[in-house]
């Protein structure tokens, strides 16, 4: 396996690449003597090579689009996906006993010996059969966009709705990932052709109608597809904005006006519409009453800590002081306005939270050091954020070699804040003597704090005796399955009586066949256990006696052997 690959993507990225390996749009995957090459089916099929060196991802190469621009595409995340599990990894035989590459050189010497005006009538009636080849090469090869042309290629964003939809318009899940994976292919072959011609208007036309189509979709997006094509949307409409006129931009910030809040599409993604126009047209009227919102939202939050925290579909979570602070730069206030606003505002977490990143950016730690301690103090009441200040300070204690510092934080760190994992009690016990980390550990153990990581503490510790007691007098079966490995091997006769006795109490309240299917995989569970056959088998007949009027059940333990 490749080390760390998928850090070379972006998340929506790698979401696509992961989409198209699913949908097996890998094909002709060969190892070669430096990596991988394969093709990937798309809008067209796309031949991505990757160079691997010491398990190290070294280059990569793609004919899209995108990977035109410098980027790492979705295409070759499909085949790092398909080459991480375990895809073809040998040339593989065409029907003849060739390989692929065989059969391509043949391909290529067929189509070199085709006279040219021959080979022109082929691909003319090729392309007047297949739309979207003819769309291709007239953006491709024509000297500028034609109305037809523009015609067509709307034509075509409504045929991938058509063709995806049910008789009433609806998408289903089953079609949604396909559906919004053609729209975003639409995007970056079509569009991005129609902008490398110099076309800015036309692809601004083609985005808007991507956008609006998707946006009046009745789909079921539990995917989430439906935001990363937005997302790219707005990728398209800045770098058309970048490249345009002057006067194209205002027919720009025209349109945006127009189609904002008036429920042209979904209400989630006309948060794109009122972002782009504010965050990159920087309307100043537009800016200026969502200053006037905000400061109405924040007066409404003042006794709280966060002023309102609020999600984004765009940007996840966002606070409204900052977001005010965003657009007071944006309308051209001066340093000493936002300073003066920014310590009026001070009690708000999210502006010294602000403050505090600031100061660790200009390597300021001790002033850092200051606002996170005050901010333990200011935000007692929030367990939420004291917590993480003072996670923020043990990293800071530990980058400064303030030992002292880094263990009294530690300490509070694991006594007064909820740990859902052990990585501090961890760091705690590295700088703490034995005898005082078994004092430490069995505070822990004994007290509120620890019962969040009472269980993994216990195994951590290879205090197994107690971890026994603690998994069966809890009852829940998912902790037994959880522990199991080790205490199987440590204690198996208390384990196979705690799944025995598990098993025996849902047989009582079972009454369908996939509780009893569940119920069966827990009698072959006990079975694995040593002196596990006759226990299986005693438990078997008691409920063929007991229960021998369940049909379904008796069904089921003949299916397992039993």
């Amino acid at each position: 396996m490749m080390d760390e690959w998928e850090s070379l993507f972006s998340p929506r990225i790698l979401v696509r690449g992961m989409d198209y390996y699913e949908s097996g749009a890998v094909m002709e995957m060969v190892r070669t003597e430096g990596g991988y090459r394969a093709l990937v089916e798309g809008t067209e099929d796309y031949e991505v090579e990757i160079d691997i060196k010491d398990n190290q991802v070294q280059h990569m190469r793609c004919t899209c689009p995108y990977a035109a621009e410098g980027y790492n595409c979705k295409h070759m995340a499909a085949v790092l996906y398909e080459a991480e599990e375990g895809g073809v990894l040998e040339m593989p035989p065409t029907a003849d006993g060739g390989t692929v590459q065989d059969s391509r050189q043949e391909l290529k010497d067929v189509i070199n010996g085709i006279p040219e005006e021959e080979l022109r009538r082929l691909l003319e009636s090729m392309a007047w059969e297949d739309g979207k080849l003819r769309n291709k090469i007239l953006i491709q090869y024509s000297p500028s966009i034609s109305q037809r042309q523009m015609a067509m290629l709307k034509r075509e964003i409504n045929d991938i709705a058509y063709g995806y939809s049910d008789r009433y318009g609806y998408v289903d899940w089953e079609n949604a990932g396909n559906y919004l994976l053609e729209m975003e292919a639409f995007l970056n072959d079509k569009v991005q052709a129609v902008i490398d011609k110099g076309c800015w208007m036309q692809a601004f036309e083609l985005t808007n109608q991507v956008f609006i189509t998707i946006g009046n979709q009745d789909i079921d997006d539990s995917g989430g597809g439906l935001g990363m094509v937005a997302e790219a949307c707005y990728e398209f409409w800045k770098q058309i904005l970048e490249k345009c006129s002057e006067q194209d931009k205002d027919r720009m910030r025209a349109w945006f006006k127009k189609y904002q809040a008036d429920g042209t599409v979904t209400d989630y993604l006309e948060e794109y519409i009122s972002g782009f126009l504010m965050n990159e047209l920087h309307d100043r009227e537009l800016l200026q009453r969502t200053m006037e919102t905000l400061d109405q939202e924040i007066e409404k939050n003042r006794e709280g800590m966060d002023c309102g925290k609020y999600y984004s579909v765009q940007y996840g979570f966002e606070y409204n002081i900052l977001k005010r602070l965003q657009i007071m730069k944006e309308l051209g206030a001066s340093e000493e306005e936002i300073l003066q606003y920014r310590e009026e505002n001070r009690r708000f977490t999210a502006v010294r939270m602000l403050e505090i990143e600031e100061f660790i950016q200009a390597g300021q730690y001790k002033d850092a050091i200051r606002v996170l301690k005050e901010s333990k103090e200011l935000d007692h009441g929030s367990p939420s954020w004291v917590s993480g200040h003072s996670r923020k300070l043990i990293e800071l204690y530990g980058r400064l070699h303030m030992d002292k510092d880094y263990k009294e934080e530690l300490l509070f760190q694991v006594f007064s804040c909820r740990q859902d994992s052990l990585d501090f009690t961890s760091k705690l016990k590295a700088v703490c003597g034995k005898s005082e980390w078994e004092q430490i550990r069995e505070k822990l153990l004994a007290g509120p704090a620890g019962q969040e990581i009472k269980l993994p503490l216990l195994e951590s510790e290879k205090m197994y005796g107690q971890l026994l007691k603690e998994v069966v007098n809890s009852g829940s079966v998912y902790t037994m399955d959880r522990y199991e490995k080790v205490l199987k091997k440590m204690y198996p006769d208390r384990m196979r009586t705690a799944y025995t006795a598990f098993a025996r109490g849902q047989a009582e309240s079972a009454s369908d066949r996939t509780r009893y299917k569940e119920l069966m995989k827990y009698l072959k569970k006990i079975a694995s256990y040593p002196n596990g056959l006759e226990a299986a088998a005693q438990l078997a007949q008691e409920w063929r006696t007991l229960y021998k009027r369940r049909r379904a059940m008796m069904d089921e333990l003949g299916k397992a052997g039993f």
